[in-house]
Parts: C-alpha cells; sequence; structure tokens
C-alpha cells in the first residue's frame, strides 16, 4: 500500500511540471512589466521565466519585456511573434512578425534572426538594435546604439549598419528564383543594385535613412504599444542618454 502511495506522488509531481522543465529547456531570461502577451497559452507575468524554444506573441495594443541578466534585455512590440532560445554563450530571438527593440552587452550577447538573416552586434561590443518587419517580405534593421553587422543568405554575406542608420533587406523566394532564369525587370528599387542573390534573402540598394530621423522614430516605437514611464523607456533603449524631464 505505501509503494503505491509512493508511485501516485511521483505520477503528481511529473504532471504539476511545466513542460519546459520536463525537456529540460533552460531558462532564457524572466519577464519584465508586460501586457497582452502570452507564452505556453498563458499571460506573461513579471517574473515568469521564459524557456528555450517559448514563443512569446503580443497582441493588438499590447506589449512583452524579458530581461537576460547583464544589462540585456528584448521589448516586442504589439502584434509580434518571437521565439527564444540559448545556448552556452548567447541569447538568441527569432522574429516570426513584428518589431523587436533589445540590447545586447559584452556579458550577454543577444542575437536576432528572422529567415537566413543573423543580427549581432559587432566586435561582441553593447548595442541597441530595432528589428522590425515593414510587410512580409521587408525587413528593416536599426542601430539604435552602437553598430551591427547583419549576415543573411547561404553564403552569410554582411553588411555593417553603423550606429544611428537603417538597412533593409528584402526577402525572396529561392524557389522562385531557380524556376524562371529570366531577368527581373528594372525598377527603381532594383535598378541600381550590383548584389542580386538567388538565395532566400537579398539586400536591398542603398535602404539607409538618415541618423536623425532613425533615432526620433526607433524612441516612438509604434503608436500601439503599451505607453511607458521616462525611467522605464531610458531602460529599454539607453540607460547612458535618455533624458527625462
Amino acid at each position: 500500500m505505501i509503494f503505491r502511495h509512493l508511485i501516485v506522488a511521483v505520477l503528481v509531481g511529473l504532471l504539476a511540471c511545466s513542460p519546459p522543465a520536463l525537456a529540460g529547456g533552460s531558462v532564457v531570461g524572466s519577464a519584465g512589466p508586460s501586457e497582452k502577451a502570452i507564452v505556453r497559452g498563458t499571460p506573461l507575468q513579471q517574473g515568469t521565466n521564459v524557456f528555450s524554444g517559448d514563443v512569446i506573441e503580443v497582441g493588438p495594443g499590447g506589449e512583452g519585456v524579458v530581461t537576460f541578466g547583464h544589462n540585456a534585455m528584448a521589448r516586442f512590440a504589439a502584434d509580434s511573434a518571437v521565439r527564444a532560445s540559448r545556448d552556452t554563450t548567447t541569447i538568441g530571438l527569432e522574429l516570426l512578425r513584428g518589431q523587436i527593440t533589445y540590447r545586447s552587452t559584452p556579458e550577454q550577447p543577444v542575437v536576432a534572426s528572422f529567415v537566413d538573416a543573423l543580427v549581432r552586434a559587432e566586435g561582441g561590443k553593447e548595442a541597441v538594435a530595432i528589428v522590425a518587419f515593414r510587410h512580409p517580405t521587408l525587413v528593416a534593421i536599426t542601430a539604435e546604439r552602437g553598430a551591427l553587422e547583419v549576415s543573411a543568405g547561404r553564403d552569410h554575406r554582411s553588411v555593417t549598419v553603423p550606429e544611428g542608420q537603417t538597412v533593409e533587406v528584402a526577402l525572396v523566394d529561392d524557389s522562385a528564383a531557380k524556376a524562371d532564369n529570366t531577368p527581373p525587370p528594372q525598377t527603381p528599387d532594383n535598378s541600381n543594385s550590383n548584389n542580386k542573390k538567388t538565395s532566400g534573402m537579398v539586400w536591398t540598394t542603398g535602404a539607409v535613412l538618415a541618423a536623425g530621423a532613425i533615432i526620433g522614430g526607433s524612441l516612438a516605437l509604434s503608436k500601439n504599444q503599451t505607453q511607458l514611464t521616462c525611467p522605464q523607456k531610458g531602460a529599454l533603449v539607453s540607460p547612458y542618454a535618455f533624458p527625462c524631464p
């Protein structure tokens, strides 16, 4: 009888464990102040652990915040979905839709990805990056603080994004390119491009915006996002140069 009770106790304990715990998933970070964000089908409440493999989804008018330690963190805009992961040294954030703003530090590197592109801080230094789907086939990467290195395609071509500037990446269908070798028609968007590739991703030509416009726009981020206090905004963007009245 005692043995039977022990078996029941073990089964109850296993059922009470969360799926990430059973799978041995590592903790990626801890949720900060969030609204209308869910993970594993439940609200992303402050202090909730985010595990490797979790997808954070943010609804209309909401936002999600996750901290990773060592001053590294990420903010997910409304209508966004991000898959989080972690290896021995690096936090990975795969943008599935929407927009993320994140800070990478030398002590805790953070790398964003979408399709086959990677966005990382140049030289492993501190950087604040904004990665956003402008529409399903166009992604904009902004170096809010520090420089970024963006690599994409099978040959991992890379480009450096200086602080305060933006580069846009257009996504193309690789299978369609292989099926038809006819050169695409010349348009204002591609007539000056000398770097077309039949890979999963193609760089747009000279899509770099003025630094002043980028910094002003990125601080505003999205009109649909929850309004934060000035100190909260400063913590999410730059702890060194974000004046509060």
